[in-house]
């Protein structure tokens, strides 16, 4: 069970927070979730009102992600279930006096039930192809991974389509279903995936780290890389997860293909990539992309998108038509739109 981290003094939590903020140059701490920090507003704002102490993960990614040295900060670290110890152990022993020749068939009943030991989910393992490489890249542009479970974040407001394919991609490769839930009070929701087995094979047959995917320098693996076929459906999850295609400019006069990563390593791989196919025409310190509209329909051609939001606004812009993000909405439901065939190519 993970580790919580406990500030000496009360209010240190807090500062923690703000001096996170500060660096990271945030204008409120709802910004810091943009730097690919996985938790609902509310909870970022239970741990800055100290109702709640910080997950030791959690803390450490904060300090990466602002460059504070932990070595800096004075700290404790307590168990996750350091509130219920006492009282659980006084418990279990007026349990165990109670009813001794219980407790060997409870135990075993709980293994048979429990869905790490006793239910673990079968799951197809398919061979690298098309499919798989394009959810790797879509887990790696959205996604955060336990031992036991993957969960893949989006906007509740324009991603409802997309999640309706993830669902689908998921179980026509594994053979299993996912949750989709929207955090409370916000505009996100995530797909979930709860699957130990699914968890170790993308752990070992593909190298995808657990943990936050910047601190441990998660990557495309080169399997993928090697192959022109699989690192454009690798690359067709990414920007359809954390990548944008959108109007640049005055009125709109640009249109722009970008996909943004604090993750210098991947940010450099998915370059690489686009540059291959002579698509991709700049980098810098959190983007890399493409403003040339020449690029952007040969990205449609050859890559293409299982992203809606972006499928209706690419293709309006041949039409000659721009429009704002909000303003999807309005052609999802026509039907050159509501039957297309996904993943989109021009």
């Amino acid at each position: 069970m993970e580790q919580r981290v406990k500030f000496r003094k009360k209010g240190d939590q807090r500062k923690f927070i703000d001096l996170v903020k500060d660096k990271l140059n945030c204008t409120s701490i709802r910004g810091i979730l943009r730097f690919g920090i996985d938790i609902p507003y509310s909870t970022l704002i239970n741990y800055h009102s100290e109702h709640m102490l910080l997950p030791n993960d959690l803390f450490e990614d904060l300090c990466y992600l602002s460059k504070i040295n932990i070595k800096d900060l004075r700290v404790a670290y307590l168990e996750s279930n350091w509130g219920q110890v006492r009282g659980g152990e006084k418990g279990i022993k007026t349990t165990m006096n109670r009813y001794p020749r219980k407790i060997k068939e409870w135990r075993a009943l709980g293994s048979r039930n429990s869905p790490v030991i006793g239910n673990l989910k079968n799951i197809k393992k398919p061979v690298l192809n098309e499919q798989l490489a394009e959810f790797i890249g879509i887990y790696l542009g959205d996604g955060t991974m336990t031992n036991y479970q993957i969960r893949i974040s989006g906007d509740f407001r324009y991603d409802k389509p997309y999640y309706s394919y993830l669902s689908k991609l998921v179980y026509g490769l594994f053979g299993i279903g996912v949750s989709i839930k929207k955090d409370k009070g916000v505009n996100t929701m995530n797909l979930i995936i709860s699957s130990k087995r699914l968890c170790d094979f993308l752990n070992k047959d593909y190298g995808l780290n657990f943990g936050h995917k910047i601190r441990n320098k998660t990557r495309i693996p080169k399997k993928i890389l090697n192959d022109k076929h699989l690192a454009l459906a690798c690359l067709r999850g990414l920007i359809d997860t954390d990548g944008s295609i959108s109007r640049r400019g005055r009125n709109g006069s640009q249109f722009c293909i970008q996909f943004t990563s604090h993750n210098k390593l991947l940010l450099k791989q998915v370059y690489e990539i686009g540059k291959r196919e002579r698509i991709f025409t700049f980098i810098d310190k959190t983007g890399t992309g493409t403003n040339n509209w020449e690029n952007i329909k040969k990205y449609f051609e050859l890559i293409g998108s299982s992203n809606l939001r972006h499928v209706v606004r690419f293709d309006l812009r041949t039409k000659g038509k721009t429009i704002y993000m909000k303003e999807v909405l309005d052609y999802y439901g026509k039907d050159l739109y509501k039957n297309i065939n996904l993943p989109y190519k021009r």
